[in-house]
């Protein structure tokens, strides 16, 4: 009974998931399909399981009223005792490994879904590979510059963005959306130069990241490769003509032109956008941004 109602919590867990839409915020919507595939094959197991149980209540039942054995009660006494002893711990143990696997299956569904912002940030710490030397020792943990080197090579991820960068290079006006926001950061992270004096437009939550002047600051948001496990921070810097304060988590729409500035912690220099306009906005529907392709 305990696997039935285990699989029936999951099931709901995944349907509701992408019921509600929240999906999104565990995994690039890229791998969707495969997530409803499951939903699908929890609800099969789910019945499966559930005619088994059935059935094997059915003959325990049969069993038990069929049964016409007498025995000495010295000695049913004894077995009955080691028996429940053995029950107990078994149910001890069961109890425990349930618990642990009914704990996500509820809170993922009666715990609200957290929008990743600065706070994560902050927790994992605004620390950067040299982008000098190559050498990621970070690990999986990006930020600003999308790196896709680590999962297609790095010789391919560079012919993949010379490739990439050809529609971009071609244009004085850009607006990064949803749908290519990735892409174009790792084109103007690896062809800073080209893009200098082109007008840029994009959105983001404000960062006040380490090492900023007062009219600087970062606009970030959360891309997806392929699922949250892989998620990183990414963005650039702007700046303003004058001081400015803005809090973290502040979502605004900039334009401005590219230029370049040396950042210590990065050890290079990164883009910055020098902002000619700019303006809040709501927080969008959904808040990430993904890897849509690799060609």
């Amino acid at each position: 009974m305990f696997r039935v109602v285990i699989l029936l919590l999951f099931t709901n867990l995944f349907f509701t998931l992408h019921l509600s839409g929240n999906i999104s915020k565990y995994i690039n919507m890229k791998y969707a399909f495969l997530s409803k595939s499951m939903v699908v094959v929890l609800f099969l197991l789910t019945i499966a399981e559930g005619i088994r149980w059935y059935l094997a209540d059915k003959k325990q039942q049969k069993d038990h009223i069929g049964c016409d054995c007498h025995h000495d009660h010295d000695h049913e006494h004894n077995h009955e005792f080691d028996k429940k002893k053995v029950s107990k711990g078994k149910k001890v143990k069961r109890f425990l490994s349930y618990t642990f696997v009914l704990i996500p299956a509820l809170t993922g569904v009666l715990l609200p879904v957290a929008t990743l912002d600065s706070q994560l940030v902050n927790a994992k710490g605004f620390q950067f590979p040299n982008l000098e030397d190559g050498n990621d020792k970070y690990g999986m943990h990006q930020v600003l510059n999308p790196d896709m080197s680590q999962f297609l090579g790095q010789d391919a991820f560079l012919d993949l963005v010379r490739k990439e960068s050809k529609s971009y290079k071609v244009k004085e006006d850009i607006t990064l959306t949803d749908n290519d926001y990735l892409k174009a950061l790792e084109v103007i992270y690896n062809y800073s130069g080209d893009f200098v004096g082109k007008t840029i437009t994009f959105k983001g939550f404000s960062y006040n990241g380490p090492s900023l002047n007062n009219n600087q600051i970062f606009l970030l948001r959360f891309g997806i490769i392929h699922c949250i496990a892989d998620s990183g921070a990414f963005g650039m810097m702007i700046q303003f003509p004058n001081d400015i304060h803005i809090p973290n988590d502040q979502w605004y729409q900039v334009t401005g032109k590219v230029d370049t500035v040396y950042y210590p912690p990065m050890k290079a220099r990164i883009p910055v956008i020098k902002v000619t306009s700019y303006k809040t906005i709501n927080q969008p529907k959904d808040p990430y941004v993904y890897r849509n392709s690799f060609n």
